[in-house]
């Protein structure tokens, strides 16, 4: 194996390729973020390990996906990366910031204090599927490149 292609052998890309490696996968993780997220959303099925599962760790693992990939995005010609995703401690910054993030709004939805529609489908739904999307694109980006 050629060691362009070499770089692209990580758990990280293992993830990714079965998150939204092909369309039918990327097609039933879309469907399965959106299901779990709007029945958790309006209530349908309103429980902690529901809100666990699809608002904590999926967004957390596709943000870790998200941001791991973002060096190899740096490299692609004309890339729209701010300067903090240049070095790997501003992508590090970034990353723990909007986990950071992830964790806090799903712990005010869980105490009740912001258990507002609009900030649950943001946690469950919108959020995800965003992530999901990028992740989607970005994969084919660099399936192109190494290519």
């Amino acid at each position: 194996m050629s060691d362009k292609n070499q770089k692209y052998r990580s758990l990280v890309f293992y993830w990714i390729d079965n998150l939204v490696g092909n369309g039918a996968r990327f097609s039933i993780n879309m469907l399965i973020s959106f299901v779990g997220g709007v029945l958790f959303s309006f209530g349908i099925w309103d429980s902690s390990y529901v809100l666990a599962i699809f608002g904590v760790v999926s967004p957390l693992l596709f943000t870790f996906c998200l941001y791991s990939v973002a060096p190899y995005l740096s490299e692609l010609s004309g890339s729209p990366l701010p300067k903090i995703f240049s070095s790997k401690m501003g992508i590090t910054l970034a990353m723990i910031f909007d986990m950071f993030i992830v964790i806090a709004l799903a712990l005010l939805i869980q105490l009740d204090i912001i258990n507002y529609l609009i900030i649950r489908l943001l946690q469950t739904v919108i959020f995800p599927i965003l992530m999901l999307v990028i992740l989607r694109v970005i994969f084919i980006q660099l399936s192109e490149k190494k290519d």
